[in-house]
């Protein structure tokens, strides 16, 4: 009589957990992939002057 009153116990607490366990940022994700095909959020375009800086920081990277 104890042994299924600690099982079920330990039963609810496994199912409890498995529940709350899922993080927030793996809920609504991309499950079904396409080969080939980012099927993910849009990225946010550059402004013009996050451009610059980057044309800026390839020229100092560049080997003559």
């Amino acid at each position: 009589m104890i042994t299924g009153k600690i099982f079920g116990l330990i039963t609810l607490t496994t199912v409890a957990l498995a529940l709350v366990s899922c993080a927030e940022d793996e809920q609504n994700r991309v499950l079904s992939y396409e080969k080939g095909t980012y099927l993910g959020n849009a990225d946010q375009s550059l402004t013009p002057e996050q451009l610059r800086q980057l044309v800026i920081r390839s020229q100092m990277q560049r080997v003559y």
